[in-house]
């Protein structure tokens, strides 16, 4: 079995003692400590941060499993394990997003965080409503672990739907999924990830660090998700659940148990159901 990952920007360090049972390969980093390969990253990317997608998302391999550079030191047996049962089971296989985003929610975050602007968005929204997405069906993946074998169709789709969308690679892999008619699997998030690590809200798997960027100034995303309503026909009180948690000012979008019980009393709801 192969596990790989990209470190394109030395965010954080390759761990040294990694389970039996796989061949360890990394993207972006010359002479890596054993029992890492190195293996070369192209040459017409500057981005860091979109230099890392290529290979995450035009996988080099048959069959491997991509894992984010920040989640390799919670690797284990148990992880092995688990995955040598996926792929020996499955071709395509991927988690859901505790947050189980809509359309509308997955853009809204990344205008709020500045990581996309609105009009690569609503661009790229209405140039997947053209090739027939339905935005009702939207899947929110958690995508820092796949497991494939001989995707090449679906990574040849994901990609030119990335470069479409700008730097995240959530929306592109759910359109890509969708519009390939790919075959695939899927399990939640947290009850798989809680086979081999702790993904309790609290729990390890959240409080690794991640690359941290930012292209835009962050914004109030209501205006622009009521644009997005009017490509895609979906209805904002349904399908955009936003609230305000009045304490930290953070915008908190999706599905919010697990997270805040109902009704929760520092959560000021600005669009869809109160209690979730």
């Amino acid at each position: 079995m192969i596990i790989y990952t990209c470190l394109t920007n030395d965010y954080v360090s390759l761990p040294t003692h990694m389970p039996t049972g796989a061949e360890y390969y990394v993207f972006g980093v010359e002479n890596p400590p054993a029992p890492w390969k190195s293996l070369p990253n192209p040459k017409h990317i500057d981005d860091p941060v979109r230099l890392s997608r290529y290979h995450k998302i035009y996988c080099p391999f048959d069959e491997s499993v991509y894992v984010d550079a920040s989640k390799l030191h919670l690797l284990n047996d148990s992880f092995i394990e688990l995955s040598e049962h996926i792929l020996s089971n499955h071709n395509f296989f991927c988690m859901r997003h505790p947050h189980k985003h809509t359309y509308l929610e997955e853009c809204a975050e990344y205008v709020s965080k500045g990581w996309v602007d609105e009009e690569t968005l609503l661009r790229f929204t209405q140039q997947a409503k053209e090739h027939g997405y339905k935005f009702n069906k939207h899947f929110p993946p958690l995508c820092t672990i796949l497991w494939r074998r001989n995707q090449w169709h679906f990574n040849d789709q994901w990609w030119e739907w990335y470069n479409r969308g700008g730097i995240r690679d959530q929306v592109s892999f759910s359109i890509a999924l969708q519009l390939s008619k790919v075959e695939y699997e899927w399990e939640e998030s947290r009850e798989l990830l809680n086979k081999f690590t702790d993904a309790e809200p609290e729990g390890a798997w959240w409080k690794t660090k991640q690359g941290e960027y930012r292209y835009y100034d962050e914004r109030n995303p209501d205006e622009f998700v009521s644009k997005l309503c009017e490509i895609t026909g979906m209805r904002k009180d349904m399908r955009y659940r936003a609230a305000i948690h009045t304490k930290t000012g953070q915008l908190v979008l999706g599905d919010r148990r697990g997270y805040w019980e109902k009704d929760y009393w520092a959560l000021d709801i600005l669009s869809g159901r109160r209690n979730h």
